[in-house]
């Protein structure tokens, strides 16, 4: 069973995520903003992260060297609505996993 944390600040992505991931069987997180997300992923051991990349306090893209320097060094899936090479580019190159892009329907 995977630990997964999902910082995005659409509670309702946030939930049909946490969703899906306690249905398949894993244990889920889920925070709203850029600062409470680092401070969780600070305090408590996870395998994947689930960062949404434009936030109101700031962007996630600047919490990935901090997440991944933590002890447990998580993978680390950026989402975003408004993808673009540069800024996959930079996920990519800064530790992410993978950088997909959310749909919008």
């Amino acid at each position: 069973m995977a630990r997964v944390l999902i910082i995005d600040d659409d509670q309702m992505i946030c939930r049909l995520l946490l969703d899906m991931v306690t249905k398949l069987g894993h244990h889920g997180a889920c925070e709203n903003s850029r600062d409470t997300g680092m401070k969780e992923a600070l305090s408590n051991p996870y395998d994947v992260i689930l960062l949404d990349v434009q936030m109101p306090d700031g962007s996630g893209l600047d919490l990935l060297p901090g997440i991944r320097g933590t002890r447990s060094a998580p993978e680390v899936i950026i989402m975003t609505g408004f993808g673009n090479p540069d800024g996959a580019e930079l996920a990519i190159e800064n530790g992410a996993w993978d950088y997909i892009q959310k749909s919008d329907s």
